[in-house]
């Protein structure tokens, strides 16, 4: 599922594709446990020390209060490790992209 909340800026606007992007990443992350998630990826599973699996709450930058001009997804484990995943942009695009709904 793709949330059109985070994107609030204008197609044009040079974030469009940071933007897009951190939602994207943030939903598929949020889309299941990270258990499941570890288990889909073929990848162990990160277990706490009382025995259950460690969880995962992905939000975006701006929705965690991170104080930053960059687009990316603040990640806490239940474990109490909290990661950062910044969306840098390597190039634009070299024709015109728009948004479709």
């Amino acid at each position: 599922m793709y949330r059109h909340d985070h994107l609030d800026r204008d197609a044009d606007d040079d974030l469009g594709h940071e933007e897009l992007l951190e939602s994207l990443v943030t939903d598929l992350l949020a889309s299941d446990t990270l258990e499941q998630l570890c288990t889909d990826a073929d990848l162990p599973i990160l277990v706490a020390s009382g025995g259950d699996p460690v969880t995962l709450t992905a939000r975006t930058y701006r929705d965690a209060g991170v104080l930053t001009m960059n687009c990316g997804i603040y990640l806490e484990l239940s474990d109490g490790s909290a990661f950062g995943l910044t969306v840098t942009v390597s190039r634009r695009p070299s024709t015109e992209v728009t948004l479709r709904h």
